[in-house]
């Protein structure tokens, strides 16, 4: 079997959270109390530093307990496509589908939660995501995660683990990401490409001779 390009998505494949997206609107909606409008910049910007610590959400998001499924669900596609399918690079769609075309396994390797970024995995044809889930009981959300969110070391847990049981080796894999949050997973990989970094991972990619692209 051929190798796996895999895609972080916030910042890689779109200019803007779609977290944010997503809780914005959901904040429009009243289903997120409005002070969530003063803390997302604060978490914005320490994600932006690097000083970003994820114990405050470790568990889950608790603000989305009770909620229905379908109503997230909605939510979702609706603000991908009012807001996040115009934040897509064009150059990424394009490297997206030239990909696919020639015949490679295109999965998504995302912190996101699954059902925010589901609606942009089939705008672009990707059947394979890797996400953070949320955890339901029936069709109600219990606000905790399954298992850990995707960030850090449990991003290359579980793309290591899917490249294992689909008998793939991850030196023939690609994994392209903005974030120094991804290093764990872009030392793993045969090709790590550094797409419009961080500047530390812009350091660090050019001194390990990685590939840099930029994409508009």
């Amino acid at each position: 079997m051929h190798g796996i390009d895999f895609f972080d998505v916030d910042h890689t494949l779109t200019r803007r959270s779609s977290g944010g997206r997503f809780v914005a609107l959901a904040m429009r909606r009243r289903i997120l109390p409005l002070r969530l409008l003063f803390l997302i910049p604060w978490y914005s910007f320490t994600y932006k530093l690097g000083v970003f610590r994820l114990r405050k959400f470790e568990k889950g998001f608790p603000y989305l307990h009770g909620m229905k499924r379908s109503v997230l669900e909605d939510i979702a596609r609706e603000s991908f496509e009012t807001r996040l399918k115009n934040d897509l690079f064009a150059g990424a769609i394009a490297l997206v589908r030239r990909l696919r075309a020639e015949g490679r396994h295109v999965v998504l390797a995302t912190s996101s939660i699954d059902f925010i970024v589901q609606p942009l995995a089939e705008h672009l044809g990707v059947a394979g995501l890797l996400a953070t889930t949320l955890e339901f009981a029936g069709e109600v959300c219990t606000g905790r995660f399954v298992g850990r969110p995707m960030f850090r070391r449990e991003k290359k847990d579980r793309v290591l683990a899917l490249c294992a049981a689909e008998g793939v080796d991850p030196s023939e894999c690609s994994f392209y990401s903005d974030s120094i949050y991804d290093m764990p997973l872009l030392e793993e990989v045969g090709r790590p490409v550094a797409v419009n970094p961080d500047f530390r991972l812009r350091r660090i990619a050019r001194a390990r001779g990685w590939t840099i692209i930029e994409l508009a």
